[in-house]
């Protein structure tokens, strides 16, 4: 066996053993080259140094069952990149999930807006009512507030059903050409 192996296995077994000056000397060691492999897959230093750091963690964190069956450099190197990819995954999904809620905002604005246009226009309309002559003021609420059919508003107002009819096309075109439609 080489230097560097005994030193690794020595490193790694003082490590999960609880050896803060271990992990420490490991940290010092490979974070500064690691950060660099990082920013390679993150395209970001400050990402790669959070990549790398959260590595150290669960290492030490998991330091009990911290066994290496390989070079303790190509063990890190492995699990920064598997970190990276992870960091990468979740970032995609995260834009994902924003861009589906981006869409789900503007599809709440706009039926906002059509919700508001619509009460507007209504607002606009029963004004515009309110100046039709009379009779056609009251055949207009009779049908479009009341509900009431073209032949029941005949029989209320002793009108023929035609002429409630004609009433109506007028009102309606009134409406229309007050409003811009």
């Amino acid at each position: 066996m080489d230097e560097s192996s005994i030193c690794d296995a020595e490193l790694v077994e003082r490590i999960r053993s609880g050896d803060q000056v271990a992990f420490e000397k490991l940290f010092h060691l490979y974070y500064s080259r690691l950060c660099v492999f990082s920013n390679g897959y993150v395209k970001s230093l400050d990402l790669a140094r959070d990549v790398v750091q959260e590595v150290f963690i669960k290492i030490w964190d998991n330091r009990e069952n911290f066994y290496i069956n390989q070079s303790l450099k190509a063990y890190l190197y492995m699990a920064v990149r598997n970190q990276s990819l992870n960091f990468l995954q979740q970032r995609k999904q995260q834009e994902r999930l924003e861009n589906r809620l981006k869409k789900q905002q503007g599809l709440n604005d706009s039926i906002n807006s059509v919700e508001l246009n619509t009460e507007e226009l209504s607002q606009k309309v029963w004004k515009l009512v309110e100046e039709l002559p009379e009779r056609r003021h009251t055949i207009f609420i009779l049908y479009r507030k009341h509900g009431l059919s073209y032949s029941e508003i005949g029989e209320v107002m002793d009108i023929a059903r035609k002429t409630v009819e004609n009433q109506m096309g007028k009102s309606l075109k009134f409406l229309r050409e007050r409003l811009g439609l």
